[in-house]
């Protein structure tokens, strides 16, 4: 090949160096692909609607919708108010279809607690209210806790009482005849304060005379009972309180039951109203209507109107009498009670009365 075909033939063309072609790649940052970060873990999102009071003695039920419920351990920290260490419920699935969480019962003043569940990963996630801010349910105590408070606070925490009463009434006769009964019971008083508001049980005795017929010629017969008995004192309303006692005891013709019962309307220790009976075997009926009022303190008074068969009369006409009493708290623990009354059975109205006091503990 000559010169001047060589001078000719074109020279092919070189590119960059491929070191160079490297290092303006890494100059405009065309480097290697980057590895993609891993996705989140999965989370949980929480629709909840937080109870505002709860009663008190009854447990908090916490309801929640969850759309993934698996992503989370969820569940409910809680504590009664003024504590410091947390507890904890979990969220269970509930046959509707939502979630709930129980705590339970609470008294008051009250629960706070916060939500949070725990991801794959093992972070803690809030998802309603936080330790530092948790929410507060307030509970609200019930009519009974709240009549209960102002009992205790009334007697002093004394939850107990022995009572003595003893009464009598001589209904005097036409023809010279007596008629005239005593009657006493020593009562052990319980007091509970709630619905049931005291139960008690004690022992009595009625003693009296009373005519055989109605005629000067007649003459009068002793007439005794010998009882025990317990009582139960309901509370059906704040102002509304029933009485029940049973009877049984030995008299004249053997042994004797009895059933006696009230409705007071009102409170028993200030002013009210209280209707009674009573049936004794061997003995027969008693009525009363009696008006309480504290009006003038610290004297508690009552008037009634009492008609009865005491002390197990043989003639026809019930005995009637009017009664006028009072109590008078001596010291803090003793109590004092008196009464007088007037009426008659068949003949001229004659007096009766009574004495008796209550010890507290």
């Amino acid at each position: 090949m000559t010169c001047s075909a060589m001078r000719l033939r074109p020279r092919p063309r070189s590119g960059p160096p491929a070191a160079l072609c490297i290092a303006l790649g890494l100059l405009a940052g065309a480097g290697p692909a980057a590895a993609a970060p891993p996705p989140p873990p999965p989370r949980t999102l929480v629709v909840h609607v937080p109870p505002l009071t709860a009663a008190a003695g009854a447990p908090i039920e916490l309801e929640a919708q969850i759309d993934a419920p698996f992503a989370e351990a969820l569940a409910v920290r809680w504590r009664p108010v003024g504590e410091a260490a947390w507890r904890e419920a979990l969220f269970e699935r509930s046959s509707a279809g939502g979630w709930f969480a129980t705590l339970p019962p609470a008294v008051p003043p009250g629960v706070e607690y916060f939500i949070a569940g725990v991801d794959g990963a093992g972070a803690t996630v809030a998802h309603f209210a936080s330790e530092g801010a948790p929410h507060l349910v307030r509970v609200v105590p019930s009519l009974f806790d709240r009549l209960e408070a102002l009992d205790r606070a009334r007697q002093g925490g004394r939850r107990n009482e022995v009572a003595l009463d003893v009464i009598g009434h001589d209904f005097g006769n036409r023809y010279g005849h007596t008629d005239r009964f005593l009657r006493g019971e020593l009562v052990y008083t319980r007091r509970v304060a709630r619905e049931l508001h005291h139960v008690a049980f004690g022992f009595g005795a009625i003693q009296g005379r009373t005519p055989v017929e109605e005629a000067p010629t007649g003459g009068d017969v002793a007439r005794r009972l010998r009882y025990g008995f317990g009582e139960a004192r309901l509370r059906a309303h704040p102002s509304l309180f029933l009485d029940l006692r049973g009877t049984l005891g030995a008299g004249e013709d053997g042994f004797e039951g009895g059933i006696r019962g009230a409705v007071t309307f009102g409170k028993p220790w200030r002013s009210c109203v209280t209707v009674g009976g009573e049936y004794l075997g061997g003995i027969g009926p008693t009525g009363w209507v009696r008006l309480q009022w504290d009006t003038a303190p610290p004297l508690l008074m009552g008037a009634s109107i009492v008609r009865t068969d005491l002390p197990g009369a043989l003639i026809d006409p019930a005995g009637l009498y009017i009664a006028y009493d009072l109590l008078y708290r001596v010291l803090d623990r003793v109590a004092v009670r008196a009464q007088l009354s007037y009426g008659a059975r068949d003949g001229a109205a004659h007096l009766g009365g009574g004495l008796g006091t209550a010890i507290d503990f």
